[in-house]
């Protein structure tokens, strides 16, 4: 697994899984396969919707103890909209944090982010790239994504070999 930041406002991560590309598409796809692991361990209750299609939206939001650092709630989530999708070829989404991630702790406005997602068949397996792009240059937010990405990556990998591509 590969996972940089190019610069201060991007993630690129890159990743062989033994698994076919329609079983990565899923993952990434599929509102119970979501919920496993985007909120990686921090998941409890965790919930996600996807409208897949362009203009679609998605969700994915989770219990939280946020409300101890100031967070008006305690769930947390993130969500966006579908910008372009090619099945099991590329994922285009926005995304918007409705969590303290730093430089919306105090529930602030932030700029939505786009996330980048190319699936590479490679015979039975599939490289995944993921390029996380918007984030805001700070010096510190560039490099916590990066550990928040390789860590999905670790979990999005027990999800699809527990489950692999024979098991729906």
């Amino acid at each position: 697994m590969r996972v940089e930041n190019p610069d201060g406002t991007q993630v690129y991560a890159s990743r062989r899984f033994d698994e076919p590309a329609s079983r990565l598409w899923r993952a990434f796809t599929d509102p119970g396969d979501m919920a496993a692991w985007m909120w990686t361990g921090y998941a409890r209750n965790c919930v996600a919707e996807s409208d897949l299609r362009v203009g679609g939206r998605y969700s994915v939001y989770t219990d939280s103890n946020a409300t101890a650092d100031g967070w008006h709630t305690d769930r947390i989530g993130r969500l966006g909209i579908y910008v372009d999708i090619v099945p099991e070829k590329r994922l285009v989404f926005t995304l918007h944090w409705d969590a303290p991630v730093g430089y919306n702790q105090r529930g602030g406005a932030v700029t939505d982010e786009v996330v980048l997602v190319t699936f590479r068949p490679s015979g039975d397996s599939c490289v995944v790239e993921l390029r996380h792009v918007g984030i805001p240059d700070d010096g510190v937010s560039a490099v916590e994504h990066r550990k928040a990405v390789a860590e999905e990556f670790e979990f999005l990998a027990r999800l699809v070999e527990a489950r692999g591509s024979h098991n729906s």
